[in-house]
């Protein structure tokens, strides 16, 4: 019996943050109505392959990683069945190469 594959539709930064902090499964719904069911981290791809870290974004994913290290219970994450896209496993988080050569610079001169 094989398990169903879900595509992310929403929560990608949640469901990275819930597998970053060794969770394995994360609360979802279906194309966004019904039941909150509990699906396996390893059953979902991301459409996308990296989370970026600077600017906005980075504050979200630091918000989020945050919030998820801390046990708060997060929004659902939108899946529908689907295997495209890679497994968060395979999901980067990247900084900004300009923001990271910045952060180095300011650093190395304090």
């Amino acid at each position: 019996m094989s398990e169903t594959i879900y595509e992310i539709l929403e929560g990608v930064r949640r469901t990275k943050a819930a597998y970053v902090c060794g969770r394995e499964t994360i609360a979802a719904q279906v194309n966004g109505v019904g039941a909150v069911i509990a699906v396996p981290i390893r059953n979902l791809r991301s459409p996308k392959d990296v989370i970026e870290t600077s600017g906005v974004r980075g504050l979200a994913w630091e918000r989020i990683l945050r919030a998820t290290r801390a046990d708060v219970v997060l929004p659902p994450i939108e899946i529908t069945p689907g295997n495209r896209g890679i497994p968060i496993a395979d999901v980067s988080v990247v900084e900004n190469e300009l923001d990271a050569i910045r952060r180095f610079f300011n650093d190395a001169t304090e």
